[in-house]
């Protein structure tokens, strides 16, 4: 019998932090009218599955369930679209956090990951208005400020799940990614 690559602990905690993502997205909502706000709460959680796991895909599983939450709930007018913009976040962390997975405590990196991962998001959003019929004008002067808020919200979230995993791992909370040598 094959082992699973997940254990049923890690599809748990997983989860229940994908089902974070779409909490915070839905009930921390504050009328900033600034794109991508959201993001300063949003990948503290995925950046968190992502160290707590310790495995390639734990951010795009929970940007799997994040979105199908979101598509689900229909948070904003694309429903079933939503999928595609949790799932592009969690993939883009993932990728990221190969190089710096000894050091997802540190706040550089956790701007970096938050950062990337929010603007993913958001170039995925542009992609799907795009290709619904949206003229590219609109979208295109709209990018410039949205993206720099985009980069600054998810990169102060990241800043922030940083500092929360800095303090995880000082109390021994959450181990370190470190290789055990040999004897």
């Amino acid at each position: 019998m094959r082992k699973a690559y997940f254990s049923l602990y890690e599809i748990a905690v997983l989860s229940l932090l994908g089902a974070l993502v779409f909490i915070l997205r839905t009930v921390l909502r504050i009328p900033l009218h600034i794109p991508g706000h959201t993001g300063i709460f949003w990948v503290v959680p995925v950046i968190m599955g992502v160290a707590i796991v310790r495995k390639f895909g734990a951010g795009t599983y929970i940007g799997f369930i994040s979105g199908i939450l979101a598509s689900f709930f229909g948070l904003g007018g694309f429903h079933i679209f939503d999928l595609f913009k949790y799932l592009v976040m969690g993939v883009t962390i993932d990728l990221l956090t190969v190089p710096f997975a000894k050091h997802l405590d540190n706040p550089a990196v956790g701007f970096i990951l938050g950062a990337a991962g929010n603007l993913s998001k958001m170039v995925v959003n542009y992609y799907i208005h795009l290709t619904l019929g949206v003229p590219a004008v609109f979208i295109l002067i709209g990018i410039g400020f949205a993206s720099l808020s985009h980069f600054i919200f998810g990169g102060l979230g990241g800043i922030i799940s940083a500092l929360i995993l800095a303090r995880l791992y000082k109390s021994g909370v959450i181990k370190r990614n470190e290789k055990k040598s040999v004897d």
